[in-house]
């Protein structure tokens, strides 16, 4: 369980650090967003490079958030059923929307890694002024689905068991 709990500590560890990242892949968007806006209107020469940074922008601070709001549970949910059901069924609907949601995440992550693999194998590269390896892009969209699906899973099953008390060392129990 040890092993468990390490690999739970990294994993919230990861999901933290992808969403500061994300905060800052999000000012650099609004900057160089700003910055299109002045160079466009006000000094006629708009740049190349700002509008394929905001949109990898886009699609990397969404995936590297995604992991945090959900160890959080700060994603998007309805939660009408509270009133309208026991606390045990609530709980029960929880849980199996926490499967339901891990599963998706899941398929997502596969099916997006798969692409990313084809997209690495064929060296392809999207098409603007600032072109990259499209892998680049589908890499931070399995992540981040696929960190996701963990959080999902490790709130369904609930938490990791708690140690058991250390047993009185000799030198507690003789006095």
């Amino acid at each position: 369980m040890e092993f468990l709990r390490l690999l739970a500590a990294i994993h919230d560890r990861l999901s933290r650090a992808g969403f500061a990242i994300a905060a800052v892949v999000l000012m650099v968007m609004t900057i160089s967003y700003c910055f299109e806006v002045v160079s466009r209107y006000f000094f006629n020469s708009p740049t190349i490079w700002a509008s394929p940074l905001v949109s990898y922008g886009l699609c990397a601070s969404i995936f590297l958030a995604l992991p945090d709001l959900a160890r959080q549970g700060a994603h998007v949910s309805i939660d009408l059923h509270d009133q309208l059901v026991s606390p045990k069924v609530g709980a029960l609907l929880l849980t199996a929307t926490r499967l339901v949601s891990g599963f998706a995440c899941f398929v997502g992550a596969l099916i997006t890694g798969a692409q990313m693999l084809s997209e690495y194998r064929m060296d392809v590269w999207t098409n603007t002024y600032l072109p990259i390896p499209k892998w680049w892009l589908f890499i931070v969209i399995s992540y981040g689905l696929l960190s996701a699906c963990l959080y999902f899973f490790r709130q369904a099953f609930g938490d990791l068991p708690q140690p058991s008390p250390e047993p009185a060392n000799q030198e507690s129990m003789a006095k």
